[in-house]
């Protein structure tokens, strides 16, 4: 066991190491965009990172163990989603230079909507990863015999390190490292399952249940009712391309890594082939959790979520589980590295405008680093006040993006398409959107993935309902 606390330290300051390499930002816009030279390969890869969180990393396996392949029709709907926003909000946002995503509804309502989204997305983020860094904390916790508070300090420590000395050029950097550090993890956990049974690993597929190995699935054998309760492909292909289309097209955690791209066409190709590394990043992910089911041979588990950590935990050797586990440090910190850079970046642009104030770059930029410090410790510190690991908070956190990004989605709808929609209705549309999606949430048993089709409905029909009575002009 001491070799795999060395393995997981080591990595901690090598990743710090590279990650202060690539220091050296002398602007606003460097710390924040890179100066807008970020290579879209490392742009595409540092997506695919941030997107991926240590839950993912030990659920997606998890989950095929328990229902097979079905979660990757929602993948396919991940990329269709990126396909949209490439050719239709990628131009609008080169077009302007702009250096945040929700400069965009300035510069087509007013800055009262750019500061309502900033607002939401600051809420959104704040919530939902400081609840992921929990949930995260906890398998870790397991499988480390830490205390989960100090498991999420570590996590903390670390990735601020690199994050505030660098700002995103080191971030994406260091997702980089990161992304082929986690997925070397899970090939790496198949071959091992290989040499244990002793066979092939092409022999290990055939020996995967057919049905397990079952793709596509219409929900239609309970009736209408099965579009709405399950991973179907109607779901995966709409509710994933909504979700997809709403958290890389609006969502500032996400587009901060196009925005860094050097023009549109670079951009474009970061966001659309991000689309296509996550199917195949879910196809491991999914067939990993497949080939433990062969080993353990269907061995039934209280929680989805138990198998790959006691995978981890009993049946690697001690060396290989210290590199497993950094694999799982690498998807919590890139993630949370992503997540403070782009709040701070939200704070200072879209509600201090610190870039437009009548002061040096060394004071800007100084500026930014302590913001990056305030938002590391709020993540931190928020995560650290969870105690009841069944707290259903957990749950609505994890979930939360998806109940306001529908009326953020909405809004960027309106402001692209329909100019004849007045700022008041569509920030209307948006609290319409999202109280409607909590209502849908704590009232019915509608499947996650249609909280955002909910969302944008209920935001665009409502704008245009109060902009046609002229309530709001």
């Amino acid at each position: 066991m001491p070799i795999d606390y060395i393995i997981i330290f080591g990595y901690l300051i090598v990743i710090n190491a590279v990650g202060i390499l690539y220091a050296g930002s002398k602007s606003v816009k460097g710390y924040f965009l890179g100066d807008r030279s970020i290579p879209w390969g490392i742009a595409c890869f540092s997506i695919v990172a941030t997107e991926t969180s240590t839950l993912t990393f030990l659920s997606i396996p998890g989950l095929a163990y328990v229902q097979g392949m079905g979660f990757l029709q929602v993948a396919f709907g991940y990329l269709l989603g990126r396909i949209l926003v490439a050719f239709f909000l990628i131009p609008k946002y080169f077009e302007g230079r702009f250096q945040t995503v929700y400069a965009f509804l300035e510069s087509r309502f007013s800055p009262a909507p750019r500061k309502m989204i900033s607002f939401i997305f600051h809420g959104t983020r704040l919530l939902a990863d400081s609840v992921r860094l929990f949930a995260t904390a906890i398998p870790l916790s397991v499988m480390t015999g830490w205390d989960y508070w100090i498991s999420i300090l570590v996590i903390g420590a670390a990735t601020c390190v690199y994050t505030f000395y660098g700002g995103l050029r080191s971030v994406v950097v260091v997702d980089t490292v990161q992304l082929f550090l986690y997925i070397s993890c899970v090939v790496l956990g198949i071959l091992i399952v290989s040499d244990y049974l002793s066979v092939p690993v092409f022999s290990l597929f055939r020996r995967i249940p057919k049905e397990s190995l079952r793709i596509v699935t219409t929900g239609m054998g309970k009736g209408f009712a099965g579009l709405f309760d399950s991973y179907t492909v109607f779901s995966g292909l709409i509710g994933g391309a909504f979700l997809s289309f709403a958290s890389h097209g609006t969502d500032h955690l996400m587009v901060q890594r196009v925005l860094s791209c050097k023009d549109e066409r670079a951009a474009q190709k970061a966001m659309i082939f991000s689309g296509v590394m996550i199917n195949v990043q879910f196809f491991l992910f999914l067939l990993f959790g497949l080939i433990i089911k062969v080993y353990f041979q269907n061995t039934a588990f209280d929680r989805s979520d138990e198998v790959v950590p006691y995978f981890i935990v009993h049946r690697l050797p001690d060396g290989v589980r210290g590199v497993m586990l950094a694999g799982i440090f690498a998807a919590a910190m890139s993630t949370l590295s992503s997540s403070i850079n782009s709040l701070s970046s939200s704070t200072v642009v879209d509600l201090l405008e610190v870039d437009k104030k009548n002061l040096s770059d060394f004071v800007k930029v100084r500026i930014s680093k302590i913001i990056s410090l305030f938002w590391a410790a709020m993540l931190v510190g928020i995560s650290l006040l969870f105690r009841d690991t069944k707290n259903p908070l957990v749950e609505v956190g994890l979930s939360i993006a998806s109940i306001t990004y529908g009326g953020m989605m909405g809004i960027f709808l309106i402001g692209r398409f329909f100019s004849k929609v007045s700022d008041r209705a569509a920030m209307a549309g948006v609290t319409l959107g999202i109280v409607g999606n909590v209502l849908v949430v704590t009232l019915t048993s509608v499947f996650w993935l249609w909280y955002v089709v909910i969302g944008v409905a209920v935001t665009i029909g409502s704008a245009f309902l109060l902009s046609f009575f002229r309530k709001f002009n």
